[in-house]
Order: C-alpha cells, then structure tokens, then sequence
C-alpha cells in the first residue's frame, strides 16, 4: 500500500511518499514548500488558500513517482484552529504566534486556578499560547465571531477537509488544547462551562486511523497517473506532530523518547495520565497517542538557539555548515559554561552568539570564544536540561525508564548523541530521523489493516530503518554540571 504524509510546521511543509507492507517499511521525501504565519488586518494567520495549493502540488509530486497512492494524511503542530459556519471558514486562522491570540489568558486564571485546569485536562502548558486561551481571548474580544460560528476544527482536520474529507475531530491534536480530559478521551466539556466557553462548536473526537473520505476531483487528478486509478482516501493519522514522531520511534518498554527539533519533547509513553501533585510541580502534560496510549512529556527550548546561532553566522559571512561546527565544538573545552535554554533572556533581538556570551558574562561564567565554544556551550546546555528534565520526569512515574530512544534532527549529531548518553547515564538510540513522517505512515497503515497494531508497526520500523547505539562513556563532572545548571535555572 502507499501512502503519502503531509506534515506541515511552522516555517514550511514536507510531504512524504510511503510504501508499506507486512514486512516492508520505506518513507521517502517528495516534496518540500513554505508554509508561513502572514499578516493580515492586522493579525498573523495561516494562508489556506495558499497552502491548499501547496499541498496540492506536493500530492502531485508523490503521484509522479509512485503509480498509484492509497491513502493521504495530514500532521501539523498542535494549537490552532479555524472557526466554521455551514461549513465555510469564517477567517483564515490565527497562528497561536500572533501576539494577541492570548491576550486575555492571565484573567482566565483569575476565573478557574491552574491546577483546576491541570486537573481537568492533564497540561500544565503554562508558556505555550494553546486553544483554551485563544478561544477564551476570542471570547472576551471578538465574541461576535463566535456566535456566528457552528463548527471549530483543529488545523490537521480543517486542511483535511479542504482535500475533500469529512470534518471531524482527533484526539492527539485535541489533547494539546488544554481542553481534553486524557482519561476519557473526550472534550472536558465541565471546565469549559466552568469559563464560559462554548461546547457546541466541538466535533466529535476520534482515534488515528479512521477513513474521512476520498480526495477531491482536482486532487485526485494531481494524484493520478490514469483516470481510471482508484482515488484515494484521506484518513487521520496520529495528527499531531510530536505524536506521530513518538508513533514512529521503535520505542522500547524501559526507554524515555526524545523527539529533537526546535523543541526537544522529552517523555515517556504509559497507559493512563498521571495527575499527581508531583506531576503539576514538575509541569508534566498528558497528551494522547496512537493505541490508547498516553505521553506524559516536557518541552524543552532545543535546537533553536543553535540555529540563530547559525544564521547570525551565516549574515556575517562564517562558516555555518555541520561538520565544520561540530569539528570545532570536539575541540572546545567541555562544560566550561553553561546556560540555561528556557531563559527568558534569549530573544531574537539580537544576534544569538552575543546573547550567550552575554548571559555567561552575567553568570560569572567563562565567555565562549569562537564559534567551537559557542556550540559546545550549548550542546552541553542542552544535554544537561535533559538529564534533569529526565530525572524529574523519572521521579514522577512508579517505573522510570532506563535508555532514550531519539527522533529528529537531533539524530544526525553524533557529538549531541554521545554528550546525552554521558549526561544521563542511559544508553541512547538514535533514529529514524524522519520520525514524524514515518509515525504519519505507520497510522495510515493501521487505518487500513496492512499493520495490525502500533507495536507491530514498531518492528516493522526497527528492521526497515538504521539506528545508532551510544553507550555512556565518559560520565565524569556532569553530575555538577547538572547543579550548576539547576542554580542557573532558579536565579
């Protein structure tokens, strides 16, 4: 069977062609667009029109190399959402960047206390502008737009339906909202009556891997080699990004997952959610995933100040390619300083090198020089926050885990590789690098019965893709390191 993935991020799209079989796995590139917040009357939202064209395009570009395609699925990030009347959006969505999507979050705490919320819903995304403050903010400073509204998709469905296929709603999308409650695997309809929020707009919640309906007729057409191909089906797949990239990660029982990007999503997968004190003091989230499952997780600010660190190098005509900084970051000093990546002193305001040089002035900390000890400055800072998200995280569940089973880019860097292992003391494996597309593939597979359940499917992917083992080595001076960088944290 093929299937083609759509996953869709914040700075642009990819979509992926997938062939799968009872024995066989293989996900491969296709297609790669812009997909960008864009101002519009004064606000920041998704370009729909724009995208579908995009996507169409994609879809055509996996119908050239493949003779016929079974299914088609769409991920995004979690959050936003598009408002419906009779089936028609009313606006193209806000991006949960635009500054005022949650303008009025701080009195909806003075409505309903966090841990009410926490209690509710299993998140405690404190920092993260998520649906439940964006409709309370509609709520209070556009409720006109509400009460014309009589449907709210999130973005995974609301683009599935511009493809052709029924509305509906998803549950590891919904999760992320702050508006699901994980043990039910239903919309925590008492707490958004508790803040006044409407429930009648809210689809249906269903599982990964259900059939919406075949592709539109101009779909179908850039999809199909011959008219007389069957057309294929849109499906959910596990929608949500991060839970797709965990769908395709050969996780095993004892291991924590760790999906690097511009984020790093630090957790571990478990039947039912943990709602302890523990877990509100450490901000742990439920979100739902593939087979009933639950991944209670941390975010942590990842790659992201590396990569600023690499544009301000690239404008200043410096070397920015891979092999070059992490070349020099082996011959850097190891753990000579540290910063903590969740500050709130790192911006975009300036050039992100300068930042980090600066926040060790500040610290009392040596500065970084040249570009080997600003990256080694930040992958050690990095590794530490791990290890002591981890170690919060372990204290928290009754059986903590024992390895870390990585995704993303995070995959392709050895140095960060082994630098985990050193500095959690667990054993780290490595790969797929593609792990949201390959989680996208494997529940459009289960949707169609070619894999039987996620753990088979996650064989399936431990024989079809490479991965790396790295054993800790070199575990000596990070157990200081991981104070010094709590000290940091607290001041």
């Amino acid at each position: 069977m093929k299937h083609v993935a759509i996953d869709i991020g914040a700075s642009g799209g990819t979509v992926y062609l997938g062939t799968v079989t009872p024995d066989t796995f293989d996900v491969r590139e296709v297609h790669r667009f812009e997909n960008r917040p864009v101002e519009r009357d004064g606000r920041y939202v998704w370009d729909l029109a724009a995208l579908r064209e995009r996507m169409v395009d994609g879809l055509e570009a996996a119908g050239d190399r493949a003779d016929d395609v079974d299914t088609v699925g769409i991920d995004t990030w979690g959050l936003d959402f598009g408002l419906l009347s009779d089936g028609e959006v009313l606006r193209d969505p806000v991006s949960y960047r635009d500054p005022d999507a949650t303008a009025t979050r701080e009195s909806l705490f003075e409505t309903v206390d966090r841990r009410r919320v926490f209690d509710a819903t299993g998140i405690t995304n404190w920092n993260t502008p998520n649906t439940l403050w964006q409709l309370h903010t509609l709520a209070h400073e556009e409720p006109e737009l509400l009460e014309r509204a009589d449907g709210l998709l999130m973005m995974p469905q609301l683009l599935t339906t511009m493809l052709g296929g029924r509305p509906c709603g998803e549950v590891t999308v919904a999760s992320t909202t702050q508006m699901v409650d994980p043990s039910e695997r239903a919309w925590a309809t008492d707490l958004l009556e508790e803040v006044s929020l409407p429930t009648d707009l809210l689809p249906s919640l269903e599982e990964p891997g259900q059939r919406l309906g075949p592709v539109a007729d101009d779909v179908a057409a850039a999809l199909q080699s011959t008219p007389d191909l069957v057309t294929p089906d849109l499906v959910t797949p596990a929608s949500h990004d991060t839970a797709a990239a965990v769908a395709g990660l050969p996780l095993a029982d004892d291991a924590a997952f760790l999906n690097t990007g511009s984020w790093f999503i630090l957790g571990v997968e478990r039947d039912d959610p943990v709602r302890t004190d523990d877990a509100f003091e450490h901000s742990v989230s439920n979100e739902l995933g593939v087979d009933g499952t639950v991944r209670l997780l941390t975010n942590v600010n990842g790659f992201f100040l590396l990569e600023e660190c690499r544009e301000a190098w690239r404008e200043a005509g410096d070397p920015v390619d891979y092999d070059h900084l992490l070349s020099a970051a082996r011959d850097a000093p190891a753990r000579a300083a540290l910063v903590d990546p969740d500050a709130d002193a790192f911006g975009i305001d300036e050039p992100m090198p300068e930042q980090i040089r600066s926040y060790c002035r500040r610290t009392d900390q040596p500065v970084p020089t040249g570009q080997g000890g600003v990256v080694r400055c930040l992958l050690d800072s990095l590794v530490v926050k791990t290890a002591l998200e981890l170690d919060a995280l372990s204290s928290i569940v009754e059986d903590p885990p024992s390895s870390i089973t990585l995704g993303g880019g995070g995959v392709r860097n050895e140095l960060f590789c082994r630098l985990l292992a050193d500095a959690t003391g667990m054993p780290v494996v490595a790969g797929p690098v593609e792990a949201t597309a390959v989680g996208n593939v494997l529940t459009q597979a289960l949707a169609v019965d070619t894999i039987t359940d996620l753990a088979a499917g996650r064989r399936l992917v431990e024989s079809a893709f490479e991965t790396t083992r790295y054993e800790p080595a070199d575990t000596d001076g990070w157990g200081r390191a991981k104070e010094r960088l709590s000290e940091l944290a607290a001041d």
